[in-house]
Formats: structure tokens, C-alpha cells, sequence
């Protein structure tokens, strides 16, 4: 073909983009199109949610989940008490693997875990394999559970699952030692690792791998390599279903996940070492849900044959980097995964945007479009960000004002009817806006779906340099989408009129892959966990607004194919009826459902003196006096309401120790605290007003926290001030008596209690007015 008729065939009119009524053929092509956009979006959301469904259980999950069920009966465990017979169980099963030592270890100390110190007393049991090499991976997973769950899942799962891949290790040759840690008391604080970096066998340790859970299924995922993974991200790739995402490691890293793991220790001593953590189904986290009968068939296996794998290319890998810097990692389907340096991606997206620019000037000449039009589309795909970011919001508002507040909890779907397309809307309405003011203007042209093409290919390849020179792990998203587009944009100068779409719809086909997977992994986290948030605020615009980052990520490529399928008022009314029937769903739905339970923690108080008193506190905006929950108890329990508490008198005997309290006549001058011999499960003393030190480690802000834990011997804090203050001390125990029964027995189906029986102790300063 001529040249000329190239140019020609380029720059001739595009066939409306929105045909009149009576023109079927093209109605017809504007139902096929807004087909494709339904089933770009559906089919990979269904792929997603389908990719991390675990295969089933072999010889090695069965036994994993054997461990877990034998721990899970042992009660639970909290406390030197019930995870020393968790740490027998796991001894016994240790000894009998040819070539494992095993040692047990109990030890004290103090540590500062976040804004609290911890005063501890904890045990751990150790294995050791030893290799050609005295440098040592660690592999660790904790026996003991939180105070509110039953811990099948966090962690007593994955405690089977390094004991069944020591028992196939042991098998085997490898060049570096594997030691094996079964900590007593991450839930407490982190402190069955603070305890282990002081064992001899500590020192020769170089990696970790750390094995968690948030949730009871799935696969177990990659949330977090710090910052020196180096080579073992890449091995982490090497495994039966890579599975992992930097998002993870922001998240945690930016503090926006209120949780933490061992790893925080031993990244502190310079360990390089990789997080993975079950994370399905997170309504069961920390709960009493967490069971081993809800672990999902083929997970404990999938831990498993991770554990295996991993330990074994680490032990196996002579010249394993140490200390190399983390790359952006995720995966694909499950299936296949990618890793990409820092400075291969800035390199990398700074290319795409010099190579978009000459494609875009050859487009704006091909396709009769001035660069003005690109400039002004652009322009509005920075403003449909922010639109669809505050529909989003908006969405969440409304649906918290009608009524609906949370029903995304039990309903996670509802995200996907509501927020969603409200936000994706915000994102094309802009679009629309300029392509009417251009149609009044010259009715005979309709270029806005290649415009927005233009526009958004170079806002993605700007937005993927920004973000990638920064540095910002998750806007990989952004990148990918970049790229995208700059090949869209390409093979659509090479194609005649009418198939110019196909190379958007196959990158849009790929980046809705990746945002599925994007979202699968935000949604099944953040659902659950921002359920039970301890905020004084509703959730739901916060919701919204997560959702609308899913829906920013979806309308960079979508808009384009959007506008050029035509007939937008369709995609507008049928926003508008799912936001209708999303708010009509939310207001007449139940936020909570058996499966999907309210978390609510039931405190029975005794204070010497005062009759006690049982205090119901969940962990969300809706509390269980907003509810209605402390009559409803009252009413079927008879007991009595004061103050918002159900009154008891039924005083539970406890093992708790005595508390004296003694100061000098100074209100500034040393004060000194003593608990005697008690078997708490935990005992936390609380300084609130001016004090500086408690036995000589420093605290600022006016509030001073200690946690004591298993030091059934007593304890004594020396507490410095430099003026008056309160001191509360709590005992807390998991026994709790009769009434207390009655009333977790008395909470509606959909909620699921947790009690505890909590002792307190209180001394408080008369105030620098008093005169004796």
C-alpha cells in the first residue's frame, strides 16, 4: 500500500461514537462494546478470587493440621501455664526427627515493644539442623495464641507446618544450619523473640523466615521482606504458588495495619528474612473463630510446601546476599511472579514516557487531534482522580447516613455495588463534560475516546515516573498501567479505523487482572480489620475511599474503551440504580452475621470496695451500648445497669497478688509500686500525668504503660515524676465466673463474646494543692 493511502486511511472521520436511535447496527456495536467493558472487569475479578484457592491436603497438611488441632485443645494460650504444654507437644514431635537438637529455653528480661515496656518471663523451644555452614536461617513460628482466640490458625498451623518441613529437611544435605524457633510469646508483645536473640545459637543466625496468620485460608502470602530481602524475594518466586505483594510491605511499614510481627526484632539485629501469613477469611483473627475445623482444606498443605521449599533453596544457596536491597515483587494469577529493582524501574518508566511523546505527537497528526484537546483531556483525568476519590467518600457518607453504616463487614460485596461504580463514574464524568462542550462546537467530530486515550496514556507515564522515582512500592499499578498504554497507543497507529480499541481492550484486559489481584488482596484485608477498628468514627467513608483507589486503578484504561462504546447515559443510569439499590441493601442488611460476628470483650472490674461490674466493649464505631446490646443482656440476664455496666455480685476468686503502693512525702518524688506472687495472665500498670522514668527507662507524653507477663514471682516498678499522678494497676485473668457466663450466653447470635475477669488496683495522687 502507498504511502498516501496510509495517511489517508488515518486521517479520515471516525464513525460516530454515539449513533442516533434509529441506527441499529450501531446500537448493536454499543451493547457489544459495554459488554466488553462488563466482562473485563467480571472475568478477572472472578479469576482473582479463584487463583488463591489452595490445593488439597496431602500427608504433610493433614499433619500440620494435626498439630493444630492437638494445640488448639490444649485451651488457650496465654501464659506460661497452657503454652508450656504447647511447647511439650511440639518438643515430643521434634525428638523423634533423626539428626534435630532441640533445646528448651526460658528466659527474662525487659524490652520496649512499640510505646509500652514489657517485663517478661518466657519459653521457646529450639531445634537445630545442622549444615555445612554455621550461618543459619531461622524459621519460626509462635505456640502461643492471643488472649481473645483459640490460635488454630495464629499460629498453631503453621507450628505443624515447620514441624512437618523439619522432619523433610531432615532427609536432606543442605549447605547453611536451619534453626527452627517455636516462640512462647509473640501475642505477648514480641517476646518470645526478644528472648531467643539471647540463646548462643542466635549469633550465627543471617535470615529468617517468618510464618503468621491475620486470617484462617487461602495461600499463604508475602506481606513483608523489609528492607534488605535482597535474593530471597527472588526465591521466593521459586515455590509451588508464588503468591505476594509490595502493598503488604507498605502498609505494615507505613503503620496503616494496627499489628506487628516477630520480624520487628530481628530486623533490629540486621536479619534479612521474609513475613508470610494466612490471610483469608481474616474475620477469625484473634477471635474465638480461629479453629482448626475453619482452616480452609488445603492451607495447612500450601504452608507446608512453602515452608519446604523456601528453607530448602536458602540452606541450598552457598552465595546468598545477606544484605541487598528489597524489589518490587507481586504475582500474577498465583502462577507466575515478578520482581524489579528500584533503579530498572525508574530507568524503565522514564523510557516509556520519552517513547509515549513521539507516539503522541504521530497520533495528534494521524488522528486530526490538537495537542490543546490532549492537554484539556489530560487535565480532566487528573480531575477524575479526585472525583472518584470523593465519590468514593461520598458513597460511604450516604450510606452511613442512611442507616447502612458497616454492612460492607458481613456484605463485603456491597463495596462492589456501591462505592465502585459511583467512583468509576467520577473518573469518566469529566470526559463526558468535554466531549459535550466539543460536539456543541463541531457536531461532525467525535474523537473523545482517542483523546482520552492520548490523555491518559500520558498522565499514566508521568504519575509512573513520579511515583517510581519516589520510590513508592504499591503505585506499581500505575507503572504497569503506563506501559499499557504506550503499547495501545502504539499498535493503534497501526491499525486501520475501526480496530484501533482491540490493542486497549487486550491492555485493558491485562491491567484488570492486575487490579483484581490488587483488590482481592486490599479488600480481604482491610474489610475485616477496619471492622473492628477501636475508632470513634465510622468507617464507611474510609471504605469508600479504598474502594475508590480500586476504581482509579480500573478507569485508566476503562475510560477510553467507555467513551468510545457510546450511549455513556447508560453507564450513568445504571450507576445510578446500583447506588440506589447499594443504599437500599445497606440500610435494611445487618452489618454482622454468624459467620461474620461482631467481636465484643466482656470485662467483669473488681475493685476493692466497690461491687463489681461487667463492661462490654467491642472495637468499632458501633459499640455495644449503641446497639442496644447492654439492655438487650440486661433483660434476659437481670442484672442491673449502671453507668452503661451490668452490675454483678457475683465476685470471682482469682489467684491475684497484693499491690502496695508507697511514696515519700514529695508529690514528685519517687514512687514505688509493688505487685506480690500472682498467676495472671497478664498485669499491666498504667502511669498517667508527669512521670519520666519507670525503673530507669524513660517515657514522655504524660503516660507511662508496663506490661508484666508470667512473672509469677511478683514485680516492682519504680516509677519517677516530677508531679502528681494516677497509677492503675490491672490483673487480668481469662477465669471468669457464673454471671459472666450468663452474659456471654445472653449476646445475640451474631456476636461473639470473649470474657475476662480483670482485678484492679488503683493509687492516685492527691493533687499540689492538698495539705495533710
Amino acid at each position: 500500500m502507498a504511502a498516501d493511502d496510509l495517511t489517508a486511511r488515518d486521517t479520515a472521520p471516525e464513525t460516530p461514537e454515539r449513533p442516533g436511535p434509529a441506527d441499529g447496527r450501531g446500537l448493536r456495536r454499543s451493547i457489544a462494546h459495554w459488554t466488553l467493558v462488563v466482562l473485563l472487569v467480571a472475568v478477572p475479578f472472578a479469576l482473582a478470587h479463584w487463583a488463591v484457592r489452595p490445593g488439597p491436603d496431602h500427608a504433610e497438611g493433614r499433619g500440620a493440621r494435626a498439630t493444630a488441632g492437638a494445640l488448639e485443645n490444649l485451651g488457650v494460650r496465654f501464659g506460661n501455664q497452657q503454652v508450656s504444654q504447647g511447647l511439650d507437644l511440639i518438643a515430643k514431635d521434634l525428638t523423634a526427627i533423626p539428626g534435630v537438637e532441640v533445646e528448651r529455653q526460658r528466659t527474662s528480661g525487659t524490652y520496649r515493644f512499640h510505646d509500652r515496656d514489657i517485663a517478661y518471663d518466657v519459653r521457646n523451644v529450639i531445634a537445630r539442623q545442622p549444615g555445612d555452614s554455621d550461618d543459619a536461617l531461622l524459621v519460626n513460628a509462635h505456640v502461643d495464641s492471643a488472649l481473645e482466640g483459640t490460635g488454630a490458625a495464629d499460629d498453631a498451623v503453621n507450628a505443624g507446618a515447620v514441624v512437618e518441613a523439619a522432619r523433610k529437611l531432615a532427609r536432606t544435605h543442605h549447605h547453611y544450619t536451619v534453626i527452627y524457633l517455636f516462640n512462647g510469646g509473640e501475642e505477648a508483645g514480641a517476646t518470645g523473640s526478644a528472648g531467643f536473640i539471647h540463646h548462643p545459637w542466635a549469633k550465627n543466625v543471617r535470615w529468617f523466615l517468618n510464618l503468621e496468620a491475620v486470617g484462617s485460608g487461602g495461600l499463604p502470602i508475602l506481606f513483608q521482606a523489609g528492607d534488605n530481602g535482597g535474593e530471597l524475594v527472588d526465591l521466593a518466586g521459586d515455590v509451588p504458588r508464588p503468591y505476594g505483594s509490595i502493598l503488604g510491605q507498605w502498609l505494615f511499614q507505613a503503620g496503616l495495619i494496627n499489628s506487628d510481627t516477630d520480624s520487628r526484632v530481628w530486623r533490629a539485629q540486621g536479619w534479612s528474612g521474609l513475613d508470610y501469613a494466612l490471610f483469608g477469611d481474616g474475620y477469625t483473627y484473634h477471635t474465638p473463630l480461629d479453629r482448626t475445623a475453619r482452616i480452609e482444606p488445603g492451607s495447612a498443605q500450601a504452608i507446608t510446601d512453602l515452608t519446604t521449599r523456601l528453607a530448602t533453596h536458602i540452606a541450598d544457596t552457598p552465595d546468598l546476599k545477606a544484605q541487598e536491597r528489597t524489589p518490587y515483587y507481586f504475582n500474577l494469577a498465583s502462577r507466575w511472579w515478578v520482581t524489579i529493582g528500584t533503579t530498572t524501574m525508574k530507568i524503565w518508566t522514564l523510557c516509556v514516557a520519552l517513547a509515549l511523546a513521539p507516539l503522541v505527537a504521530l497520533a495528534c497528526r494521524r488522528w486530526r487531534i490538537r495537542p490543546g484537546q490532549v492537554a484539556a483531556s489530560a487535565a480532566a483525568t487528573l480531575l477524575g482522580i479526585v472525583l472518584a476519590l470523593l465519590a468514593g467518600v461520598l458513597g460511604g457518607v450516604v450510606a452511613w447516613a442512611v442507616g447502612g453504616s458497616a454492612a460492607w463487614y458481613a456484605h463485603p460485596w456491597l463495596v462492589y455495588l456501591l462505592p465502585l461504580p459511583l467512583a468509576v463514574l467520577g473518573a469518566l464524568a469529566p470526559h463526558l463534560v468535554i466531549r459535550r462542550r466539543r460536539m456543541r462546537r463541531d457536531p461532525a467530530r467525535r474523537d473523545g475516546a482517542r483523546t482520552a486515550l492520548l490523555a491518559h496514556a500520558c498522565t499514566a507515564a508521568v504519575l509512573a515516573v513520579v511515583t517510581a522515582w519516589l520510590e513508592f512500592g504499591p503505585a506499581y499499578l500505575v507503572w504497569t498501567a503506563g506501559t499499557l498504554l504506550t503499547v495501545a497507543v502504539g499498535c493503534a497507529l497501526l491499525l486501520r479505523r475501526g480496530w484501533w480499541m482491540v490493542p486497549l481492550a487486550v491492555a485493558a484486559l491485562v491491567q484488570c487482572v492486575l487490579v483484581a489481584e490488587f483488590s482481592r488482596d486490599l479488600m480481604s484485608l482491610a474489610i475485616p480489620m477496619m471492622g473492628r477498628l477501636p475508632t470513634a468514627v465510622p468507617m464507611d467513608p474510609v471504605i469508600g475511599a479504598v474502594t475508590a483507589v480500586v476504581a482509579v486503578l480500573l478507569a485508566v484504561l476503562l475510560v477510553p474503551l467507555m467513551m468510545g462504546a457510546g450511549r455513556a447515559r447508560w453507564f450513568v443510569w445504571a450507576t445510578c440504580a446500583a447506588t440506589v439499590c447499594g443504599l437500599v441493601v445497606s440500610a435494611l442488611v445487618s452489618p454482622y452475621d454468624t459467620e461474620r460476628p461482631k467481636l465484643v470483650n466482656a470485662f467483669q472490674e473488681q475493685t476493692d470496695g466497690k461491687t463489681p461490674r461487667i463492661t462490654l466493649e467491642g472495637r468499632d464505631f458501633l459499640t455495644p451500648q449503641a446497639l442496644g446490646m447492654v439492655d438487650r443482656v440486661a433483660k434476659r440476664t437481670g442484672l442491673p445497669v449502671d453507668d452503661g455496666a451490668l452490675v454483678t455480685s457475683d465476685h470471682v476468686t482469682v489467684p491475684s497478688g497484693p499491690v502496695d503502693f508507697s511514696a515519700k512525702d514529695s508529690l514528685a518524688g519517687p514512687l514505688t509500686v509493688k505487685i506480690g506472687p500472682n498467676r495472671a495472665n497478664l498485669v499491666r500498670i498504667t502511669v498517667t500525668g508527669p512521670v519520666t522514668s519507670v525503673n530507669g527507662r524513660s517515657f514522655h507524653g504524660g503516660e507511662a504503660t508496663v506490661d508484666v507477663l508470667n512473672r509469677t514471682g511478683g514485680f516492682t516498678a519504680d516509677i519517677a515524676r516530677t508531679g502528681p499522678v494516677k497509677v492503675q494497676v490491672d490483673q487480668v485473668f481469662l477465669t471468669t465466673g457464673s454471671e459472666m457466663k450468663k452474659v456471654l450466653a445472653a449476646l445475640p447470635p451474631w456476636v461473639i463474646g470473649d470474657g475476662r475477669t480483670v482485678v484492679q488496683h488503683t493509687f492516685k495522687d492527691p493533687g499540689p494543692g492538698h495539705r495533710p
